[in-house]
C-alpha cells in the first residue's frame, strides 16, 4: 500500500485528535490529543523542538500513521558547549492498514539527530526499540505521595466499599510513612518566565549528571501548555538562587494528580529534601490530591523517601548511541521531561 509522509499541518489536527485517541483506545475528548493541544504540542511549540510527521493513504487519504518528534541535546561534563543532539518520539502510533509505515516513521526520525532515547514505551514498542539498538540503561522510579486519602471516594473504579477500603489504606499509610523534616529549608518563588539566571544553575550541575537541555525557552514552552496549569518555580537556599522546577496540575476525572514535572539543583543533598517537600506542600495548596514525581538520580531518590513518596513503578529509560558520543560513568537526570508526562 502507498503511503503520503509530509509534516502535519493545521487542516490535519481533527483527523489527527481522532487517529490517537482511536489508536490509543481513549475518551474522544481526552485532552493529550485535543485539537487545542496538538497545535500546541506540534505547530505552536516556541522553541521549535517539536514536530510531526503524518501519514495518509495515498488512495483512501485517510490517516494510517503518525510521529511526534521532540529535539533536544545532551548537556553534561566533557560534552562540548553545544553538547549532543537527541530526540524522543511521542504520539506513535499506526493503523491495521499502515503495517510497515511506524518503522519508515522511525527512520525519518532517526535521521534529525546523533542520539535518540525513550523512556517508557509498550511491550509492542519495546520488541522495537530493541530491533533499532535502543539499548536499556536504567529504570527510572516514579514515586506518589498521597495528600487527601478522601479523593478515594471520588475516584472512579471500584464500588463504594472498595473506594472506602482504599481510603482507608492511603490514611495508614499516611500514619505509618510520615516525611522526615528537611535539613535544609527551600524557600519558592513563583516565575512568570525564565530567563539566563537559571543558566550558572545548570553550568554547575553538568559536573554532577547528564541531562536534556532545560534552557529558558524551552521551559518557557512548556508554561503556555493549554490548560494553564503548569507553574515555574526559583528556588532559594539561605536567599541565595540554587534550583528551578516546573509542576503541574493533570485532572483525572474528579481526581486532581499533582505533578513535580522538574526540579534541578546545584545544592546539596539536603536541598533536595527541602525542594521536594516545599513543591509537594505546594501542590497540596493548589488542590492535588496526590503528587507523582520522577527519580533518576540517588539524590532525588532520597529526597523523595524522606518527603514521604513510596515508589509506585518503574519506566524503562533507553538509548540509542550508536557512534558512542556520550560519556559513561555520569548518573542520569530524568525527569517527565524527558517524554510528555509533563502535561498528559
Amino acid at each position: 500500500m502507498n503511503h503520503e509522509i509530509r509534516p502535519l499541518a493545521l487542516d490535519d489536527l481533527p483527523d489527527l485528535s481522532r487517529f490517537l485517541t482511536t489508536g490509543f483506545h481513549t475518551p474522544a475528548d481526552a485532552p493529550f490529543a485535543s485539537v487545542v493541544v496538538l497545535n500546541w504540542k506540534y505547530l505552536d511549540f516556541s522553541d521549535g523542538s517539536t514536530r510531526s510527521w503524518l501519514a495518509r493513504d495515498s488512495m483512501t487519504g485517510r490517516i494510517v500513521g503518525h510521529l511526534g518528534i521532540c529535539r533536544t541535546h545532551w548537556r553534561g561534563a566533557g560534552l562540548a558547549p553545544e553538547g549532543v543532539s537527541t530526540l524522543h518520539m511521542i504520539d506513535w502510533l499506526t493503523s491495521e492498514a499502515g503495517r510497515g509505515v511506524g518503522a519508515s516513521l522511525m527512520r525519518r526520525a532517526h535521521a534529525e539527530a546523533d542520539t535518540q532515547y525513550v523512556l517508557g514505551a509498550s511491550a509492542a514498542a519495546r520488541r522495537v526499540l530493541d530491533r533499532a539498538a535502543y539499548a536499556l540503561l536504567a529504570r527510572v522510579p516514579v514515586f506518589q505521595r498521597v495528600l487527601r486519602p478522601g479523593y478515594r471516594l471520588r475516584a472512579t473504579g471500584p464500588g463504594p466499599m472498595g473506594r472506602a477500603l482504599r481510603a482507608a489504606k492511603d490514611t495508614v499509610g499516611l500514619l505509618t510513612r510520615r516525611s522526615r523534616a528537611p535539613g535544609m529549608a527551600v524557600q519558592l518563588k513563583p516565575v512568570a518566565a525564565f530567563s539566563e539566571k537559571i543558566e550558572p544553575i545548570l553550568g554547575a550541575y553538568e559536573e554532577q549528571a547528564l541531562f536534556t537541555s532545560r534552557e529558558p525557552s524551552r521551559l518557557n514552552a512548556l508554561l503556555g501548555c493549554p490548560g494553564g496549569r503548569m507553574t515555574g518555580w526559583h528556588l532559594f537556599v539561605a536567599g541565595a538562587l540554587r534550583g528551578f522546577a516546573l509542576l503541574n496540575i493533570v485532572s483525572r476525572g474528579r481526581v486532581q494528580e499533582g505533578r513535580i514535572v522538574e526540579c534541578l539543583l546545584d545544592a546539596e543533598t539536603d536541598a533536595w529534601h527541602g525542594a521536594i517537600n516545599a513543591l509537594t506542600i505546594e501542590l497540596k495548596r493548589q488542590g492535588a490530591d496526590v503528587a507523582i514525581g520522577f527519580a533518576s538520580t540517588a539524590w532525588a531518590v532520597a529526597a523523595y523517601h524522606d518527603s514521604g513518596f513510596a515508589q509506585t513503578h518503574s519506566l524503562e529509560f533507553r538509548l540509542r548511541d550508536r557512534a558512542g558520543r556520550l560519556p559513561k560513568g555520569l548518573p542520569w537526570h530524568l525527569s517527565a521531561l524527558e517524554a510528555d508526562y509533563a502535561y498528559t
